[in-house]
């Protein structure tokens, strides 16, 4: 049997161990590997344990702020500030937790100056470190300071120009400015300087994805994993480089996407899979357009925050894609119940309309949250001609209409919306008078213009011309009176007789054809009095349609007259 002795020394030991494997230096090492559970884990037992660790309480606190730039979480800076009063209240003479206060300041876009400064008259003489994370605050802060944080990178390296840490530093900082060429260079320094940095190498890959070379940005981070196979972070810049190569190649597209999605698995198994890192595997996921998994990650995260607006928003979004409209209207509407009226963005307000206009019940509603994501973003108004179409087919052509009139505000809108915008409000016309609701001309007005537009800049659609007839007719009266129709009908017949022939042959340009001779001919003869272009006209009609009563009768009236 063990003896007591023993069994105390062995206890002592397993003691020392779990002490030991909760360390500082671990917490810094899962955060790097965007464990980001693991590490505030660790942190927070550490600031137990060791309450009077100043540096505990300000790696923590800096963990809150890495991972809410993410989220926009205001209770994440509302954490890193508590995390960084306990730790100056634990060592006021500590500098970082001051400057982890005016990294709160920068998040709650107030001034940083007097933490700072506070920060900078606690720092001896010759230690860089003030400086270096003075620099990260400014950089990574939600609107960055670039040329406040080079300023004090550069003091740092100045103090200490062998700490990696400000090499990598400065190239997030040049990166945030475009200067690639300088950010690429101060990565690669970091390198040099200290080899077990994979993040440097992680981030020169970066640097050759925003430069759309996607193999070397690739091979880079082949080369991480093949340094440490179980560095999370180069599978999530692998999986984020292969999409936007997977859309330069339409062979190659769905092999590229199933690979990407791949290694954001592994990254995701290599993670905790806390609510951060499915954040941004949920970003990736929408990015692809892999809705069913979507919605899947979402409902998972729902489980861990079910009030968190973003969680809310990726769920509206797939349950919208995955067909269950219902779900995503509730979604959205608790999502912008939530949050401030500032982080509600135009795809938020275009997704509820979409939504709700799936409900007839609420169009009025869809509709108004449409015009309001359009007159965010323009290019919003492209969804419309979409939701038109339907409208169109279903013969809903008031509805219709408003949703083609917002849909040719998309400034990448086809010609084709205009031809169904005049449309529908030619037979939201048509449908009104026939039922005896005495629609107004401004109905007609519309569609003229939008024929109008569509013929300016396609002169030989021949529908353009001939609904720009039959709408002039209209406006003219039951007489014919002014003959405001005839340019058109002049127009239409000499593109289907001269410049496309081939259309005139075909059984609806035959009753076009007699649509237009028998308009052409009433006119020449009731308000011209010209009786001989009026028989020509008439016979053209009889050439088509040999049993037309109206030409027959036309042509007999004719005659008796003479």
């Amino acid at each position: 049997m063990m003896n007591k002795a023993v069994k105390i020394t062995l206890g002592l030991m397993l003691v020392g161990s779990a002490v030991f494997a909760q360390s500082l230096a671990d917490a810094r090492k899962a955060i790097d590997a965007e464990q980001y559970q693991k590490g505030k884990a660790i942190l927070k037992s550490l600031t137990t344990s060791q309450p009077t660790n100043a540096e505990n309480f300000f790696v923590l606190g800096n963990l809150y702020l890495t991972t809410s730039p993410i989220n926009q979480r205001p209770d994440y800076i509302d954490s890193a500030k508590a995390a960084f009063d306990k730790g100056a209240a634990a060592n006021a003479e500590y500098p970082l937790n001051f400057v982890g206060l005016g990294a709160v300041d920068l998040a709650k876009k107030g001034n940083p100056k007097a933490n700072f400064d506070k920060a900078i008259a606690l720092t001896k003489k010759k230690d860089h470190t003030t400086d270096l994370y003075i620099g990260k605050a400014y950089t990574y802060a939600p609107v960055p300071k670039i040329p406040e944080a080079l300023t004090h990178l550069e003091k740092a390296k100045a103090l200490n120009e062998k700490d990696a840490q400000v090499y990598l530093a400065l190239g997030d900082a040049y990166r945030s400015q475009m200067k690639n060429s300088e950010a690429f260079s101060a990565y690669r320094t970091a390198y040099d300087l200290d080899k077990t940095m994979l993040r440097s190498k992680v981030e020169l890959g970066k640097i050759n994805k925003l430069s759309k070379a996607y193999p070397e940005a690739i091979e880079e981070y082949n080369k991480v994993i093949a340094l440490d196979a179980n560095y999370g972070p180069a599978y999530r810049e692998l999986a984020e480089a292969y999409l936007p190569w997977a859309l330069t190649s339409q062979k190659e597209y769905d092999g590229r996407l199933k690979q990407g999605l791949t290694f954001y698995e592994k990254y995701m198994d290599l993670t905790d899979r806390s609510l951060d890192s499915r954040l941004r595997h949920a970003d990736f996921l929408m990015w692809a357009k892999d809705y069913k998994a979507l919605e899947v990650e979402a409902n998972e995260m729902a489980k861990l925050d079910k009030v968190n607006p973003r969680v809310l928003r990726y769920l509206a979004y797939s349950a919208f894609e995955n067909g269950n409209y219902a779900a995503s209207s509730q979604a959205l509407k608790d999502f912008m119940a939530k949050v401030e009226p500032t982080r509600i963005i135009s795809q938020d307000y275009l997704y509820l309309g979409r939504a709700q206009m799936k409900d007839t019940t609420q169009f009025a509603e869809g509709m108004k949250n449409i015009t309001k994501a359009v007159s965010m973003d323009s290019t919003n108004a492209g969804v419309m001609a979409e939701i038109g179409s339907a409208l169109f087919k279903a013969k809903k052509y008031d509805e219709a209409a408003k949703a083609y009139e917002i849909a040719v505000k998309n400034p990448e809108r086809e010609l084709l919306d205009y031809f169904y915008l005049g449309s529908s409000y030619y037979f939201d016309y048509a449908g009104k008078k026939n039922a005896n609701l005495n629609p107004p001309n401004d109905l007609l007005v519309k569609a003229d213009s939008a024929f109008s537009y569509l013929v300016q800049r396609a002169p030989t659609t021949f529908q353009g011309w001939q609904y720009r007839a039959r709408i002039n007719r209209l406006l003219d009266g039951a007489e014919d009176a002014k003959g405001l129709a005839v340019p058109y009908f002049e127009k239409y017949v000499n593109i289907l007789t001269v410049e496309k022939p081939e259309e005139a042959a075909k059984p609806a340009g035959v009753r076009g054809l007699v649509e237009a001779y028998t308009y052409l001919g009433s006119v020449a003869a009731r308000r011209d009095g010209d009786n001989v272009k009026a028989k020509t006209y008439f016979d053209k009609v009889l050439a088509l349609d040999p049993n037309n009563t109206t030409a027959q009768q036309a042509k007999k009236a004719i005659d008796g007259s003479k």
